[in-house]
C-alpha cells in the first residue's frame, strides 16, 4: 500500500507532498521523521495528513481537495 505525507495550507491550497512508493509505503510514510515530529501539533494554517491507498492515483481522487493548489515541495524532499 502506496503512502503520502501532505501538509496543506487550508488558506492557500498551497501544498507540500512526500510519496513512499512500495508495499510498505504507508507505514514507511507514517513513520516520516518530519511527521512524527509535527503530528498533533497545532501547526496555524497547516494541515498535516497520512494517506495510504492502492496508488497515488487513487489518492489524487479520493482526497482531490489536497491538489488544488500549488505544489511547493522543495525539490530535496
Amino acid at each position: 500500500m502506496v503512502g503520502m505525507v501532505i501538509r496543506y495550507n487550508r488558506r492557500t491550497g498551497d501544498r507540500i507532498v512526500r510519496e513512499y512508493p512500495g508495499p510498505n509505503g504507508y507505514m514507511d510514510a507514517v513513520n516520516d521523521p518530519d511527521f512524527r515530529k509535527d503530528m498533533g501539533k497545532h501547526l496555524g494554517d497547516w494541515e498535516l495528513a497520512v494517506i495510504g491507498s492502492q496508488s497515488f492515483d487513487a489518492i489524487r481522487v479520493t482526497h482531490s481537495r489536497y491538489f488544488t493548489g500549488k505544489d511547493v515541495t522543495p525539490a530535496a524532499a
